[in-house]
């Protein structure tokens, strides 16, 4: 990520509406398929500026890793959970430390060079019956300048990270997508600005406060749709894989 998108991400975190919209489809995640727990070992894998953090500590113990020191610096103004500097592809942790990990938008990452490598110490950190809870970018041809300065790497198809889900000893639970409503006006968005020269920055934007709130519901009602079932489309992958 660019480093000036740390301190943006930071300052914006708590309120806008993505952030809210995501934390509420991963809460629909967790009491779908690990209801009524609050004592998980939680290892947020990526944490960036600390975000999810707070949110996390609601089910358990949390610890955070990032690889990149300006990400832990912001995150160390939450509160409530432990922080490492680490790398996705070596983790410092022993085997089958946690109970889930949470890895929202980072084996994408440019920074990890060998996502299969990811896949795998996540699943050695997870205790038997542990479960994953993943968000990654849909669609290669979606790749877009957002892309760019968030720097990712790849944008993915299910049939992609099944496949290295399932070599790495984890076993997709549910494979869905999140948002599904507003995918029209974001793929035109993405399109548009493609075309456009423009600095490289990403999608995340300071909205007026009626908009930031309708796009808010949007991402809400989509929650209460993966509660139960399953989105057919959408910007984002998310999905839950438990070790067998």
């Amino acid at each position: 990520m660019e480093r000036e998108e740390y301190r943006y991400l930071f300052e914006l975190e708590e309120r806008l509406w993505w952030f809210q919209g995501m934390k509420n489809i991963t809460r629909a995640l967790i009491e779908r398929f690990a209801p009524n727990q609050r004592h998980f070992r939680i290892l947020d894998a990526g944490c960036g500026t600390g975000g999810m953090l707070d949110f996390l500590c609601q089910y358990g113990s949390v610890v955070g890793i990032d690889l990149f020191e300006e990400a832990i610096g912001f995150a160390r103004r939450r509160e409530g959970a432990r922080l490492a500097r680490a790398s996705l592809t070596q983790l410092p942790f022993a085997d089958k430390s946690f109970d889930v990990v949470t890895e929202f938008e980072v084996i994408s990452n440019w920074s990890v060079v060998d996502d299969q490598a990811a896949f795998n110490e996540i699943s050695r950190v997870l205790c038997k019956g542990g479960l994953l809870f993943f968000r990654e970018p849909s669609y290669q041809w979606l790749f877009a300048k957002h892309d760019l300065a968030v720097h990712t790497r790849e944008r993915y198809t299910q049939k992609t990270l099944r496949q290295k889900l399932r070599n790495a000893g984890l076993t997709p639970i549910y494979q869905g997508y999140a948002n599904c409503l507003l995918f029209p006006a974001a793929l035109a968005r993405r399109l548009i600005g493609n075309l456009i020269p423009s600095k490289q920055r990403s999608d995340v934007r300071r909205l007026p406060l009626l908009i930031n709130r309708v796009l808010a519901a949007t991402l809400s009602f989509e929650a209460r749709i993966v509660r139960k079932g399953t989105l057919p489309f959408g910007l984002s992958h998310v999905g839950v894989a438990r070790k067998e």
